[in-house]
């Protein structure tokens, strides 16, 4: 229930059929405001005497970082710096610069090293194997990064997304939009920050970072810093709406790859190297993560990997060790057909709870549900994660992983806790991404609906969720049968019973096989969705006012 999205990345995202997006514009040149006093020094020097472009504007990753004081982005669009003015223009222009000489004093410097170089390089999905570029080593499972200690100290983490550790293991998505498989912020938030810590002070022969997505998700955009934990003033983390370079951390690198033009999604290698030598040395790395796109609440990266390689072959990270929950387990169904790993690292708390009431829950109705909603040729997950956390919402459920809020579960023991997790474990049997390619979209709709038929009137009916019970509870009731969740699901119900009772099952088959259209209504029931809609508004309408 709640945040639900059953169909690859998130159920409600825009549609990327609609009208295209404008490249994104940032407000200045640079990433923070350490770059403003640069740019706005090159904007009034451009006014005085616009500069000449040169034919071929360099490439982005070929120019290192800090030239002329400006950003790589400024370098990239062509701005190399002012020509000489012309004799009547010197005094206007050595008064503007003594001014903003002035206010200089007052903005804290933060610039990465010059010979800090920044190689980006972008492949499609049909660029044959993935993460495979020319000039960026691919990802690995045996850099420094891999034995780091890994620890979000800003932001939270999309209910869709895989735990933190998925940036280190080495696995790599096997899907171009694979959200289990990948690490990315909360849809709609202003990002976060990831603190690396490696237990002693190292230096760097190189860091990396991989993501990958189809669409906007895969371009990067974040501010990576440096600190060997001996810097006066250092404050670690540094606190939220703070500039890390104001408590003692060091900017190594500021990384941008959305493209200027053409589209953005595919597979990112982004190599961070020192051409003076090595990077650091560092103990923490901190990766300041921004979205990409902030037009739409889906623009955060799906980070795949991160990747940090030591200079001295023999440096083992030995961080402190965090305090951890219980260790994730797995239970199977008695046949040893289906698996359930349960993560509740985040949650110990509800370790009693979900050994005695949720898994002998899963073990019965997993395979209850597969069976109601059976179609040709189809598979089941046969291994379905589930981690409990502390987060926003109520669960969310994406290919074959749930994540639920702890802080909700812990509040809904005695209640929907149960219930909910059933709603999601449908979600992970509908597998309606399998449909085939250029099939239309399932109806938002009809997606909740059956998930809260199948909990509501099969699984838990006595609870009366979205019986007439229920909507006699409900004040400003509007008995749409397109509402989706409950007041879909007491729609799906009433059809069912009046006119057909494999409705569901012919429903679902269609949905995930990519047929789906309303002249299914008509084949099964001999009315049309809508009269079908109307009669069951009217009847139910009728029976609410009765005692």
């Amino acid at each position: 229930m709640g945040l639900s999205r059953p169909d690859g990345d998130l159920a409600e995202r825009p549609d990327p059929s609609g009208p295209s997006r404008a490249p994104y514009a940032p407000p200045f040149c640079g990433q923070d405001r350490e770059s403003t006093l640069a740019f706005f020094r090159a904007r009034l020097l451009r006014a005085l005497l616009p500069p000449p472009r040169p034919a071929q504007p360099p490439r982005l990753e070929d120019l290192p970082l800090g030239t002329v004081g400006l950003s790589r982005k400024c370098q990239a669009d062509g701005f190399t710096g002012p020509a000489p003015p012309p004799a009547p223009l010197r005094l206007l222009r050595g008064l503007l610069l003594l001014a903003l000489s002035a206010t200089e004093l007052l903005l804290p410097a933060a610039e990465a090293p010059a010979s800090i170089r920044v190689i980006v390089e972008h492949r499609q999905e049909t660029d044959g194997p993935a993460f495979r570029f020319d000039r960026v080593p691919a990802p690995t499972n045996r850099d420094t990064a891999t034995r780091a200690a890994f620890r979000l100290v800003q932001g939270e983490p999309d209910d869709n997304s895989a735990p933190l550790s998925t940036l280190q293991d080495g696995r790599l998505p096997d899907q171009a939009d694979q959200p289990e498989a990948n690490f990315f912020f909360a849809a709609g938030s202003h990002g976060g920050r990831i603190l690396v810590d490696f237990g002693a002070a190292t230096p760097f022969r190189y860091i990396a970072t991989y993501p990958r997505h189809p669409d906007i998700r895969g371009p990067q955009l974040y501010q990576l810093y440096g600190a060997t934990g001996t810097e006066p003033g250092l404050i670690l983390p540094p606190s939220e709406g703070r500039s890390p370079a104001e408590s003692g951390w060091s900017l190594i690198a500021s990384v941008d790859t959305r493209p200027r033009t053409g589209p953005g999604g595919g597979q990112y290698g982004v190599l961070i190297t020192n051409d003076s030598g090595n990077l650091g040395p560092f103990r923490y790395l901190l990766f300041d993560i921004r979205p990409t796109e902030t037009r739409s609440p889906f623009g955060h990266t799906f980070y795949s990997e991160i990747d940090a390689v030591s200079a001295e072959p023999d440096f083992v990270p030995e961080p402190p060790t965090p305090r951890r929950g219980p260790a994730p387990f797995t239970v199977r169904t008695p046949d040893g057909r289906f698996a359930f790993t349960l993560d509740l690292s985040e949650a110990p708390e509800l370790e009693s709870w979900a050994r005695e009431h949720l898994v002998p829950v899963l073990l019965e109705w997993y395979p209850k549900l597969v069976e109601q909603l059976p179609s040709e040729n189809y598979r089941p997950p046969d291994h379905v994660h589930i981690v409990l956390r502390p987060g926003r919402g109520v669960a969310a459920a994406s290919g074959s992983r749930i994540t639920a809020n702890a802080t909700w579960i812990q509040r809904e023991l005695q209640g929907e806790a149960l219930g909910a997790l059933v709603h999601e474990l449908v979600h992970v049997v509908q597998q309606y991404g399998q449909r085939p390619p250029g099939s239309s979209r399932p109806p938002g709709w009809l997606v909740e609906g059956i998930a809260d038929y199948l909990r509501w009137f099969v699984y838990e009916p006595h609870r009366h969720g979205a019986d007439l019970v229920w909507l006699r509870r409900q004040r400003n009731l509007q008995l749409r049968h397109d509402a989706g969740y409950r007041i879909s699901a007491n729609f799906l119900d009433w059809v069912s019973r009046r006119h057909d009772p494999e409705l569901v099952r012919h429903l679902n088959a269609a949905l995930r096989e990519g047929r789906y259209d309303e002249t299914l209504w008509t084949q099964r029931t001999g009315h049309s969705l809508q009269a079908l809609a109307d009669q069951w508004r009217r009847e139910t309408e009728q029976a609410l006012v009765q005692p």
